[in-house]
């Protein structure tokens, strides 16, 4: 009796980590990705941000630096795309830097996006 006792608890702890293992994933795969997209970060392409055009309003700076009538770096909205998961700048699919309203196409071949010091990038319909 013992013995068909152990292998039932065995037997239905076995059935219930494999239910939560094959949930877990699922859940996962349903996430949607962001939109808009936050000015500062890094996105993976499917999981945080989806295909398309989108479009930013510019820096998120409330003053920008100026020096010869150029503004800095650190005044500038500026984003990549990678053709990889991570943010190798070895592959760089395209990039932008500006104060004013830019556009960023997140098409087939972006895996990554990279943002800084922007607005929100909202998407194009």
């Amino acid at each position: 009796m013992r013995r068909q006792r152990v292998t039932s608890v065995w037997l239905v702890s076995v059935w219930l980590v494999a239910g939560l293992i094959s949930v877990a994933p699922a859940a996962q795969a349903h996430a949607q990705p962001m939109d808009p997209i936050p000015g500062e970060g890094f996105f993976v392409v499917g999981r945080d941000v989806g295909l398309g055009l989108y479009r930013t309003d510019g820096t998120a700076s409330t003053f920008g630096v100026w020096i010869n009538d150029v503004p800095t770096q650190d005044s500038m909205c500026l984003w990549f795309s990678y053709s990889t998961p991570g943010p190798d700048k070895a592959h760089v699919v395209a990039t932008n830097m500006s104060i004013g309203p830019m556009y960023a196409n997140i098409n087939p071949t972006v895996q990554s996006f990279e943002s800084h010091n922007c607005q929100p990038w909202v998407r194009v319909p």
